[in-house]
């Protein structure tokens, strides 16, 4: 038998409560039939009769209904009751073997505490370590930057404090600067073209400064310019090798090679300053063999009034080889003058001998 709407719905809690409601309102009903049924024909009240007779039936049937259902539901609630000691035994077993479960990890967890203690522990030495490392790492990354930001500051404060010196140079200071500076710059050019152009004048320019000048600051530029132009002719590869084409220079003669010149075709070769310079500083070297007074007295003249450093100093060192004089300075040439005419008498007996 199919169970009826009324047995499905929660919200009625007693069907014998709404059996009787419904019985109260079938009552109410047959009342009021029957009060109707006094203002109607006879015929009407027979048809009426039978049909609160009918109605009738139907609450009765409706109140059995009712009943059958209630009767169920009791039913049901003593199945429920008898299947709740069942329920009630699966959850003790199931909360029993958790609790066994959690004993058994307990346990374990107990067994390996000391080995998970002394792990931990490596663990937290470590990072604290690593940290500790990181830390002092850190540190001194911002201990290098703060020494470079405190250089930077020095530095910037030595910038400022010669920036307020310019500042407060006079006029007239810049102006002596600038002279200082150009003639400086003249210094530097008579150096370059003692060397590159083998230039007496700006060498003995240069002399001149280093002796006179009032200046400090020049005199000291003027010697050092000396200097470097001294050491520039130190070399004896200055000119290199060079062989004199007497072919072309003395096409009258007939002269196979240099070695065959004699002195006076030597002296006429060096003193001739428009020919090619190293030709002449061939010239001198060559001098070397010709020992003879003549020979001497032209390398002296050349030595005084050359105007080319290269012919100056091969002839100084063809002097110093021939008459025995001895100066590491070769440029200074009022020592060598000066002691040729001290001496030229006794070396001029011995070069004749």
């Amino acid at each position: 038998m199919m169970d009826s709407p009324q047995s499905k719905d929660p919200q009625k809690a007693d069907p014998l409560a709404d059996a009787l409601e419904r019985l109260e309102r079938s009552v109410a009903n047959r009342e009021k039939s029957r009060m109707a049924s006094l203002a109607d024909s006879g015929s009407d009240v027979r048809e009426k009769q039978a049909a609160k007779v009918t109605e009738g039936n139907v609450v009765e049937s409706e109140v059995n209904t009712e009943v059958v259902v209630s009767g169920d539901e009791v039913s049901a609630n003593e199945l429920n009751k008898k299947n709740t000691p069942k329920k009630n035994g699966s959850w003790s077993r199931a909360t029993f073997n958790i609790m066994i479960q959690l004993s058994c990890v307990l346990a374990v967890g107990y067994l390996l505490l000391p080995v998970l203690k002394k792990d931990i522990l490596q663990d937290l030495l470590m990072a604290l370590e690593s940290n500790q490392r990181a830390e002092f790492e850190e540190k001194a990354k911002i201990t290098e930057e703060l020494n470079t930001i405190g250089e930077r500051i020095d530095s910037l404060s030595g910038e400022l404090k010669s920036i307020n010196q310019v500042t407060q140079v006079s006029a007239k200071d810049v102006y002596k600067e600038l002279v200082y500076l150009r003639e400086r710059n003249k210094l530097i050019t008579l150096g370059d073209s003692a060397i590159h152009n083998s230039d007496r004048a700006s060498l003995d320019q240069l002399l001149r400064v280093s002796e006179e000048s009032e200046d400090d600051r020049l005199k000291t530029g003027a010697a050092s310019e000396i200097l470097r132009v001294k050491f520039a002719y130190m070399n004896g590869l200055r000119r290199g090798t060079h062989t004199i084409p007497v072919g072309q220079l003395f096409p009258d003669q007939s002269l196979k090679n240099e070695t065959e010149l004699d002195t006076d075709q030597l002296i006429e070769l060096l003193d001739n300053a428009e020919a090619k310079v190293d030709n002449r500083v061939r010239a001198a070297y060559l001098l070397a063999d010709k020992r003879n007074s003549k020979a001497v007295d032209a390398l002296a003249k050349v030595v005084e009034t050359d105007l080319n450093l290269d012919v100056v100093r091969e002839a100084a060192m063809t002097f110093s080889e021939m008459t025995g004089f001895k100066n590491e300075d070769l440029f200074n040439t009022d020592v060598l003058l000066q002691w040729w005419r001290n001496n030229s008498d006794q070396i001029r007996i011995i070069l004749s001998n």
